[in-house]
């Protein structure tokens, strides 16, 4: 978190303004289940449980207390960002939007304006104290036929969305707009909302996970992005494939460590992708390789990709379907890795459902998923970065 507003004059507007981004975080961070934090201004040094105004007027007169900064303000990051899905690129600032949810806040209701494509979102949450609280309207500077909410049981959430990517007609004609949203919740799928045509995605992620969604927005819902909670420093995203329903031995999973950077991907393929292997280097130089994941199969081609020293992965595309021979069942047919300066591959044959999944530069922290014959399933792990 930006420090900058600290030496500023308590009076002036960098003060006033850094102090209450620090108040939001502080209150999402550490706040109490009545919406309290302990004080940290000269006076109370954090020994009194104070609400947001009392907190406000307390640091404006007395100052943040010696050390608070080096203490609580160098903090991880909170939530992993994945996407975007429509428009990726940057608009002016007032096409920006982001829905964060709010400490010790719960999604209540989704109210989805659209007609032959999604022009506008709003969200309700309801905190502990059982208050209802409305997000700005995102898009909708024109408005759909149809308006439809999603209002949520208490015991419901979100555990993933599917939609599609099209391009918008009529007036505003020619804009890459999101046509078509579903959200899976871990007891139904609610939609699809407008219609579905254009480029398909799908995004699940684990229970407990959902942390917003963001992206940019003008006539109409251009993009979407989700914000999930980091566990542990990083969050888990699939997967595609099959899913998670066999014993533990038929489970891989690959975590880049944070100080290592990945250098290699080894891949083993023919049809399908029947193994994958990664190199890493830590800041000392030295080579890490991980074990094998799949390949009981062997492929009839090894590929590797190479990484640049300045070269990160932040996105992989892919397929998957049933695999032929001896071993049938669901695999993952094919891998396309994308970084911040090329995409390798595709590697295996371009069959079956897709899926394609982008991420913020720098969170990328591993994949895992099911094994056997071939690589099953995959899904990536990333690291917050907001």
């Amino acid at each position: 978190m930006d420090r900058s507003w600290m030496s500023e004059p308590r009076s002036s507007t960098p003060f006033l303004k850094g102090v209450g981004e620090f108040l939001d975080f502080e209150f999402r961070k550490n706040g109490n289940e009545i919406g309290e934090i302990k004080c940290p201004c000269v006076n109370c040094a954090c020994k009194l449980w104070v609400t947001r105004e009392t907190a406000l007027q307390h640091i404006i007169c007395n100052g943040i207390m010696e050390g608070y900064s080096k203490q609580h303000l160098e903090v991880g990051k909170e939530v992993a960002q994945v996407g975007i899905w429509g428009t990726k690129s940057k608009g002016s600032p007032h096409n920006h939007w982001s829905f964060r949810l709010a400490n010790n806040h719960k999604l209540k209701k989704i109210t989805i304006d659209h007609g032959d494509l999604i022009y506008s979102l709003k969200f309700t949450t309801q905190d502990d104290r059982g208050s209802f609280h409305d997000s700005e309207k995102v898009g909708g500077w024109n408005g759909g036929n149809e308006e439809c909410e999603i209002t949520f049981d208490s015991d419901e959430e979100i555990i993933g969305i599917n939609g599609t990517v099209g391009v918008s007609t009529g007036t505003y004609a020619g804009y890459t707009i999101i046509s078509s949203l579903s959200f899976i919740t871990n007891k139904r799928i609610h939609g699809p909302f407008g219609q579905k045509t254009g480029t398909p995605f799908d995004v699940p992620w684990n229970k407990g996970a959902f942390a917003g969604f963001y992206g940019l927005a003008g006539y109409y819902l251009d993009g979407i992005g989700v914000y999930l909670k980091a566990s542990q420093e990083t969050a888990r995203v699939g997967l595609w494939g099959t899913e998670f329903s066999k014993g533990p031995q038929y489970r891989w999973s690959f975590c880049l460590e944070e100080s290592y950077k990945l250098t290699k991907i080894r891949i083993d393929h023919g049809d399908m992708i029947s193994s994958l292997m990664f190199t890493s280097e830590d800041c000392m130089g030295s080579v890490h390789v991980s074990n094998k994941a799949g390949g009981y199969n062997d492929g009839t081609a090894i590929s590797e990709v190479n990484l640049g020293w300045d070269e990160e992965i932040i996105g992989i595309n892919g397929t998957f379907g049933v695999s032929t021979g001896t071993c049938g069942g669901k695999t993952i047919s094919s891998l396309l890795f994308i970084t911040n300066k090329r995409s390798h591959g595709p590697f295996g044959r371009v069959t079956g459902a897709s899926f394609s999944v982008p991420w913020s530069k720098g969170s990328f922290a591993g994949f895992y998923g099911t094994t056997s014959c071939y690589i099953d399933s995959i899904g990536v792990y990333l690291r917050a970065t907001a």
